[in-house]
């Protein structure tokens, strides 16, 4: 059962990100991967806040918080694109936005996922 929720909110989170990110980046029209770092933020408050608030308050069963955990944001955010992302602005010689780009998803994703475990607490 725990396998087939995770194959199932996996594909869930995939799909969320494959939506938002593209809209997100065409609306944007910058070579910047703004989709990417809203995702990944999102995904660190998200995870935060949910991951927190159901280890907290155990509302819901561990196969159902695993899914959740590994399925969906292991699906909907994308370390692996991040890399990528950062790696080819810095073979382009784009220092500044690699290092604009490293920062604000380092720094806020952090930011964002305290926020997200202190808002679970004062649920």
């Amino acid at each position: 059962m725990r396998l087939t929720l995770i194959a199932i909110f996996g594909a869930a989170g995939t799909l969320a990100r494959y939506g938002l990110q593209g809209i997100v980046q065409i609306r944007m029209g910058s070579t910047f991967p703004y989709g990417t770092l809203l995702i990944n933020l999102t995904g660190c408050f998200l995870l935060g806040l949910i991951g927190q608030f159901t280890l907290n308050r155990m509302v819901i069963s561990p196969d159902w918080r695993v899914a959740i955990a590994v399925g969906f944001f292991g699906g909907y955010t994308t370390f692996s694109s991040f890399g990528w992302e950062t790696a080819k602005m810095l073979e382009e010689g784009s220092w500044f936005r690699a290092a604009a780009y490293v920062g604000a998803s380092v720094f806020a994703g952090l930011l964002l996922s305290v926020a997200g475990i202190r808002l679970a607490n004062r649920i």
